[in-house]
């Protein structure tokens, strides 16, 4: 019997030093630009063309133990892909407020108060169609809106986030 725990809790062990335990948050938020001028023009006369339209904000975090070292490297979204970059968050939670009212602001928390080391994960650049060919990844891809992936000791794993939660729309931006 002993010699039956002894190898489960091996087991368990060995499972858990494979990979760290990391825990993403995934928004995303769609801003209008508000009123845009007709007839704009710069100081030398010339008409300046603006973007109109919706676009859409990708807000990522990444928390886990502050012990671990890992890199943060890419993203598909939608099955885009992206290249991350990845800078400390200085202090949790992570509060978004939404001044769309005015008189009645929104608060969201994006990431709780916590110990943990927190990152905030930007996509980089326009989206390209990069896809890994392996049958496991496609049918991740298929299953997930959102994949990171990051090296933890010269190792490349990956994170599929099903659902992207939606923020409240950000008007006048």
């Amino acid at each position: 019997m002993k010699k039956i725990l002894f190898f489960v809790s091996l087991l368990v062990a060995f499972t858990a030093a494979g990979q760290p335990a990391i825990k993403i948050f995934a928004y995303s938020q769609e801003t209008s630009p508000g009123n845009i001028p007709n007839n704009v023009t710069d100081e030398s006369g010339k008409a300046v063309v603006t973007k109109k339209g919706v676009s859409k904000n990708y807000y990522f975090f990444a928390a886990y133990p502050p012990s671990v070292k890992v890199s943060f490297c890419e993203a598909w979204i939608g099955g885009r892909y992206y290249k991350l970059q990845a800078t400390p968050v200085d202090s949790t939670p992570v509060v978004m407020i939404n001044y769309n009212i005015p008189d009645q602001p929104v608060k969201e928390v994006l990431v709780p108060a916590s110990k943990l080391r927190v990152r905030s994960l930007s996509p980089l650049g326009s989206p390209s169609g990069k896809i890994i060919r392996a049958n496991w990844f496609r049918k991740m891809l298929s299953q997930s809106e959102l994949i990171i992936s990051y090296i933890y000791k010269e190792k490349k794993y990956f994170i599929p986030v099903k659902k992207i939660k939606t923020l409240l729309p950000m008007m006048g931006i």
